[in-house]
């Protein structure tokens, strides 16, 4: 993978209406993501963290200037161009998991694998890798009801990761963990990171996550208030 900048954000704005007005969630945000980064959107709720980062992941569009993720504007994208943005190149980490409970372990890690033109044996093999890069191999023929929180969360790893994306966005990741499946998550990802230079960009205001953070985007009102590396 290349480095370079992943994602910029020019002059951002974006507006919700309301009644017959309208709600500034995100007011002029210029940044730079470098490849390889793991850099958190850190603030209280409704600073704006969650809109910035739907908006990097092609779910939403800015409402004035622009965000331009591998060279891709998501100004006026069209859903095509987003769908196959997302299907390719992006995975996506929720608090919630959004696991398909009808499906098992394996089924749920490899439905993303089910968008992309890959065979029996190549699905299977990603699949693998990625139930072992979160230690879940024993899993496999399990549901998502027999799991644990924080296996529920590794599973949602897994498939974010299993198409080896360029950039996973994570929305407050550990927001219904314990301390100590947190800090397993969090290792898991930052391993992940190292070994094969996945961009992370998180949105959370939890400190056990911050604290794992490389740099760190302050967000307040929609504003961004500072903007630190940190040294590790």
């Amino acid at each position: 993978m290349k480095n370079g900048t992943i994602i910029t954000i020019d002059n951002l704005v974006k507006r919700f209406p309301i009644g017959g007005g309208h709600f500034t969630a995100l007011e002029d945000i210029n940044l730079k993501i470098e490849t390889g980064e793991f850099t958190g959107l850190v603030g209280p709720s409704g600073s704006g963290k969650t809109t910035m980062l739907n908006i990097i992941g092609s779910l939403d569009n800015p409402s004035e200037g622009d965000v331009i993720v591998m060279d891709t504007s998501m100004r006026g994208i069209s859903a095509k161009r987003a769908s196959t943005l997302r299907k390719q190149h992006l995975g996506f980490i929720f608090q919630t998991y959004n696991l398909m409970q009808v499906y098992t372990v394996y089924e749920n890690v490899e439905f993303p694998l089910l968008l992309l033109k890959m065979t029996s044996s190549g699905r299977k093999k990603a699949v693998l890798n990625a139930l072992e890069w979160v230690g879940l191999t024993d899993k496999i023929k399990s549901k998502p009801k027999q799991l644990s929180g924080g296996e529920s969360q590794r599973v949602a790893i897994a498939r974010a990761m299993v198409k080896r994306p360029q950039m996973v966005l994570a929305d407050e990741p550990t927001a219904n963990l314990d301390a100590e499946n947190s800090h397993h998550i969090l290792r898991t990802m930052e391993k992940l990171n190292k070994e094969l230079n996945t961009t992370f960009l998180f949105a959370t205001h939890d400190d056990k996550v911050i604290k794992y953070m490389r740099r760190i985007i302050r967000l307040e009102d929609g504003k961004v208030v500072a903007d630190n590396l940190v040294k590790n």
